[in-house]
């Protein structure tokens, strides 16, 4: 009894985590905005390159969208080019956001009976 609550609860776990990180249009969205964050201390510290570290993160983000976005953002790592890819990405991603979860739809349950 005991073994098969731990498997659930393992599964539950596994599960609650696969959601946490598909990489749907809303938590791509949740990352541009944590690297625009980023983007911009850089600008306020007046860093003149993304750092590497932050860089592979906007690479590898940008590769899973589309193709034409690491092709405008090219090897330029200058904060100014960056910011402005990634705001056009994140524009992109707000309208796949909202489309996607519209088509998702709901269950409705009926309050009263026709």
């Amino acid at each position: 009894m005991i073994e098969r609550t731990v498997l659930e609860i393992a599964q539950h776990r596994f599960w609650a985590w696969q959601r946490r990180t598909a990489r749907t249009p809303r938590n791509q969205l949740r990352e541009t905005d944590q690297l625009l964050d980023a983007v911009e201390e850089c600008r306020l510290r007046e860093v003149k390159l993304i750092p590497a570290h932050i860089w592979r993160r906007i690479v590898h983000l940008l590769g899973q969208l589309d193709g034409t976005y690491t092709e405008k953002l090219g090897i330029d790592r200058s904060v100014e080019r960056t910011a402005e890819v990634l705001f056009e990405a994140q524009e992109d991603l707000m309208v796949a956001a909202r489309s996607h979860r519209r088509a998702r739809g709901g269950n409705v349950i009926p309050l009263f009976r026709p």
